[in-house]
């Protein structure tokens, strides 16, 4: 009995809700588990990468979690907060850039938070290894963002690209919104998936871009006619 017992990961007995920490809506149905798998290495790479990050960490800080953002020294608290991340649930750790400072410093703060928002310095892939263990000891989730994040192994690997900003005119408006193409793959993911995002809308939300209509959606008129006169109605 215990030599069969001994087989079951013990992952697949802990609820789904306490293996992982929550994501907005327009995520969810991206990831395999609906959610950040805690323990595991989430890279975000393309030209909206940072707000991709802060996006898939809104949601859990909004529920109780603390942020750590370590190593990236120009990240814009005013943006950080348009994307929904209170900054009461963020604190920022410097890094000198070394691979070994970052690790240390990594390490450190899977001790104290449940998700940890960093771009990973050339040579990150040669101490991940122990950062991973601490990441998996704590249950911690590491967004890794920028082009070395790649070469620290990440488990699933989110991608921007064909980003547009909407508001602008001719030579007048201002910025309201920007659509991004965003891709999901890597190791853990059975298979690629790509989405349209608003990231974010106009009001300021993440949210999955409408496909646009097919041509046998349109409205289609139908005559009625009755004993008063015609009436056009639509269907749908």
């Amino acid at each position: 009995m215990f030599d069969t017992l001994s087989q079951v990961s013990l992952a697949s007995l802990v609820p789904t809700r306490d293996r992982c920490v929550p994501v907005d809506e327009a995520f969810a149905p991206m990831l395999p588990d609906a959610g950040l798998v805690r323990g595991r290495v989430v890279g975000c790479t393309g030209p909206a990468a940072m707000s991709l990050a802060l996006a898939l960490a809104a949601r859990a800080t909004t529920t109780g979690s603390w942020l750590a953002v370590v190593g990236v020294p120009m990240l814009g608290l005013e943006a950080v907060a348009e994307l929904g991340v209170p900054l009461s649930r963020l604190v920022a750790i410097d890094s000198d850039g070394h691979p070994a400072a970052w690790a240390e410093r990594v390490g450190a703060a899977a001790d104290g938070f449940d998700l940890i928002l960093t771009r990973p310095p050339a040579g990150a892939d040669r101490v991940v290894r122990k950062v991973r263990q601490r990441l998996q000891a704590r249950g911690v989730v590491l967004i890794a963002v920028g082009a070395s994040s790649p070469g620290i192994g990440c488990d699933i690997e989110f991608t921007t690209t064909a980003v547009a900003w909407a508001g602008l005119g001719e030579g007048h408006g201002s910025l309201a919104a920007r659509r991004a193409t965003v891709s999901l793959g890597g190791r853990r993911v059975p298979r690629p998936i790509e989405r349209e995002l608003w990231l974010p809308g106009p009001d300021g939300r993440v949210e999955v871009v409408p496909a646009p209509e097919q041509p046998g959606d349109a409205d289609v008129e139908i005559d009625v006619t009755g004993r008063t006169g015609r009436e056009l109605r639509r269907a749908g």
